[in-house]
């Protein structure tokens, strides 16, 4: 509460430098964090890769330098499928070689929350958002192909999808162009536990996933 009372501070003391609206496009990349891509096990969520991240947001600022926004985000995450093979090839002595395919983790959130714009001077502002709504990650399908000395094993993992209530933090800095566009760039982490069920090899498994992302941005927005 004493960080929130002293942005409205702030933010009361400078001058508005931007209209009632605001909409930005970003793109960037999406950074496993937390236990997604730990490289831990067996399971395919220990093994995501830095992906791409897309952004849309629209702000509308009800008073001076606060505001409320709607962020639409979508990020990919790739499998490190040579990693996830080393792994399978860790847990048991008995294979001589193993291959690996997968798809990547997909993930699509919708957020409304609160979005702190504070001027530093008059080219450059600070920004700052609290945001909640929900999430959408889908558990891609995997192949794992192992060979032994007497045999052939295939290992198929399904997908699955869950959808789940996130939060988001965001902090970033705007350069102004013009009265109408600027430049910003922008890092936010949004992290949820998701419950995945899906098969290996037709045995059931529940595995509760930490998901997190640390996405990294840069990209333009229209005042209105």
């Amino acid at each position: 509460m004493f960080f929130v009372a002293a942005i409205f501070k702030i933010a009361s003391s400078q001058e508005y430098i931007y209209q009632r609206g605001l909409v930005t496009l970003s793109m960037g990349v999406a950074m496993p964090a937390y236990g997604f891509g730990n490289n831990r096990g067996i399971s395919l969520s220990s093994y995501a890769k830095t992906g791409t991240n897309i952004t849309g947001e629209v702000a509308y600022f009800y008073s001076w330098h606060v505001g409320l926004a709607f962020t639409i985000s979508y990020n990919v995450n790739p499998i490190d499928k040579n990693r996830l093979a080393n792994a399978y090839m860790d847990a048991s002595p008995a294979f001589k070689t193993v291959s690996a395919t997968s798809e990547s983790f997909r993930d699509l959130s919708g957020m409304a929350g609160i979005v702190f714009d504070i001027p530093v001077n008059e080219f450059l502002s600070a920004t700052f958002k609290m945001m909640g709504g929900l999430r959408n990650v889908y558990k891609p399908t995997a192949l794992v192909h192992t060979t032994t000395a007497f045999s052939n094993v295939d290992y198929y993992e399904t997908s699955d999808s869950k959808t789940v209530f996130a939060l988001l933090g965001s902090m970033g800095c705007r350069v102004i162009v013009n009265e109408s566009f600027n430049a910003h760039i922008t890092a936010s982490y949004i992290g949820s536990k998701i419950p995945f069920e899906y098969s290996r090899n037709n045995k059931t498994i529940n595995e509760k996933a930490h998901i997190g992302n640390l996405m990294i941005s840069g990209g333009v927005s229209y005042s209105f």
